[in-house]
C-alpha cells in the first residue's frame, strides 16, 4: 500500500528534490507540498490524513515547532519527521517534547532519510545522532542563544518552549515527568533570570532571538 506523505518546507528547490526522490522509491505518494504550517492545517481539514508529515522548522506564517504543537493536539495519529539544518541537541529535544517522531539534518544521506521514514511509519522513532564537531551546540537556533545569554539550563529551555507553545503547567509537568510544583518553581526562576514578570514580557523578549519559535497569535 502506498504511504501518503506531506512535505512542509518553504524552500521550493529542496522540497521538489525531496518530492522527486521519494516518488522514485515507488512506495510513497506525496499528497501535498506546503510552504508553511498553516497550509498544512488547511489541507488536513479537507483531505484524507497522511501517514507522515516531513517538515522544516524555519517556515513563514507558522513554523515547524508551532505546527508540531497543533498536529499533536488536532491530529495525534499523524507521524512527524523534522528535517532541519538546526541539528543541535537542544533543538532536537524541543522537537521530541512536541511529539516529533524523528529528526534528521537536511544534509543527511539518502539512506538515513529513507531509514527514518520507514522506521517512523512502522511505529518507531528515529533521531539522527549529532556530530558535535559538525554541529556545535552554540551555533544553532535562538533557544541556544537564549540559554547562553541568560545562563538558563536545558530543562529551563524545555519549559520555556512548552510555555510558548501554550502548554499549561500541568501538561508540562506530565510531559517532562515533573511535579506541578517543580514546574512552578522553574517558571519563577526563568522569569527571574530573564528579568520579566509574565508571559507577555517573555514573548516580547523572544523578538530579539531569531529562531526561537512562538505559537502565540
Amino acid at each position: 500500500m502506498q504511504k501518503r506523505l506531506i512535505i512542509a518546507d518553504d524552500h521550493e528547490l529542496f522540497a521538489k528534490g525531496l518530492d522527486n526522490l521519494l516518488k522514485q522509491q515507488g512506495q510513497y505518494t506525496i499528497v501535498a507540498y506546503c510552504k508553511n504550517g498553516k497550509e498544512v492545517l488547511d489541507f488536513l481539514k479537507q483531505a484524507t490524513l497522511p501517514h507522515l508529515i516531513i517538515l522544516d522548522l524555519n517556515m513563514p506564517v507558522m513554523d515547524g515547532l508551532q505546527l508540531l504543537n497543533h498536529l499533536h493536539r488536532l491530529y495525534p495519529g499523524i507521524k512527524k519527521l523534522v528535517i532541519s539544518m538546526h541539528h543541535s541537541q537542544t533543538t532536537m529535544e524541543l522537537c521530541k517534547n512536541l511529539n516529533a517522531n524523528g529528526f534528521i539534518s537536511k544534509d543527511a544521506s539518502i539512506e538515513v532519510l529513507l531509514n527514518a521514514i520507514n522506521d517512523i511509519i512502522e511505529g518507531k522513532s528515529f533521531f539522527q545522532k549529532i556530530d558535535q564537531n559538525q554541529y556545535p551546540e552554540e551555533s544553532y537556533g535562538g533557544y541556544e542563544k537564549l540559554m547562553k545569554t541568560y545562563n538558563l539550563s536545558k530543562r529551563e529551555i524545555e519549559i520555556i518552549q512548552l510555555i510558548m507553545n501554550e502548554y499549561e503547567s500541568t501538561e508540562i509537568a506530565e510531559k517532562l515527568h515533573l511535579s506541578p510544583l517543580t514546574v512552578k518553581t522553574h517558571r519563577k526562576n526563568i522569569f527571574r533570570k530573564i528579568g520579566v514578570r509574565n508571559l507577555a514580557g517573555l514573548a516580547a523578549l523572544f523578538k530579539n532571538f531569531p529562531g526561537s519559535s512562538l505559537a502565540l497569535p
